[in-house]
């Protein structure tokens, strides 16, 4: 063989090298522009979940401060409930009170009629005569 069969294969082999390390070339600037997108496309999520977790940073705030005043109008509303429960005991007592006064108020009042409804039976089925000594 001579040097110039080696110079032509090796050349051969070189340019097989060379087209070898083009497509290399061209795959690994493919996939450096695939790492780019991704990259973007990971930032852009990274700026979307940090505007999101300021979103929810401020809906657990506001959260928090409802929670607060549903505690203190529940506190609030405890305390009414404990008002109107002393109330009804109040009015409830009450509420006997008056009764055991109308039952001594009408029994005080009744006894008094039934002797005068008493007296006037006695009266009128006595002759006239005991009539006309009550005038």
């Amino acid at each position: 063989m001579s040097i110039k069969d080696l110079l032509e294969i090796k050349t051969g082999e070189l340019l097989a090298k060379t087209e070898d390390l083009k497509e290399s070339n061209e795959s690994l600037r493919l996939l450096n522009q695939a790492i780019r997108i991704k990259a973007e496309e990971t930032k852009d999520s990274r700026k979307s979940l940090t505007e999101s977790e300021e979103k929810l940073v401020t809906v657990v705030d506001k959260l928090a401060e409802t929670n607060e005043r549903f505690e203190i109008t529940n506190k609030e509303i405890l305390k009414v409930t404990e008002e109107l429960i002393e109330a009804n005991e109040r009015i409830k007592q009450f509420v006997l009170k008056q009764k055991d006064f109308i039952d001594i108020t009408s029994h005080e009042i009744r006894t008094p009629i039934q002797a005068i409804l008493g007296y006037g039976e006695i009266l009128i089925s006595q002759p006239q005569t005991n009539v006309e000594y009550i005038k």
